[in-house]
């Protein structure tokens, strides 16, 4: 029994050096959004493209798809906010059907399960997506709305069916 209690100061210091990977956050893109003024950055992975996406908010909805902006990402995307408080930012899961972006509303995405959100020291927010999920950020200020979809893909591994 000691034995075993001798390595459980072994195994903690094991999991928690690898609970945080180090984060590159030398973006890759960059932009103000325009209806929030908030300040989103891509850092942490490649940036594949920008194009804008088609999308729609159900299966069955009678309105027309509509284009929403996206970044398409290899890697593990972090995706920084200035300007936005949590109770701002919300994320959903985004479900990609051949060409066509679907706002998935069986489930949200868990905080430390598919993301990880930090508080930087200038009050800024940091969202590390840690799954290959597609993810909608809409961000909501007092001045307007803004989203922006991004898609996730890790060494051929894609959320794409």
């Amino acid at each position: 029994m000691k034995k075993y209690l001798c390595l459980a100061p072994l195994c903690l210091v094991a999991f928690t050096g690898c609970s945080q990977a180090e984060v590159d956050t030398t973006p890759v893109w960059s932009q103000q959004l325009p209806q929030t003024g908030v300040r989103m950055e891509l850092s942490n992975c490649e940036l594949l493209g920008t194009e804008a996406v088609d999308y729609t908010l159900d299966r069955d909805s009678r309105d027309p798809w509509v284009k929403k902006p996206a970044l398409q990402t290899k890697g593990i995307p972090v995706v920084t906010l200035q300007g936005a408080s949590q109770d701002e930012v919300e994320l959903r899961f985004v479900e990609n059907i051949d060409t066509l972006y679907l706002y998935y509303d069986k489930m949200m995405p868990q905080v430390d399960l598919d993301y990880i959100v930090t508080e930087l020291d200038d009050g800024s927010l940091q969202y590390r997506l840690d799954t290959v999920y597609n993810f909608e950020f809409v961000v909501t200020t007092e001045n307007g709305t803004d989203t922006m979809i991004v898609t996730c893909q890790r060494d051929g591994i894609t959320d794409t069916k």
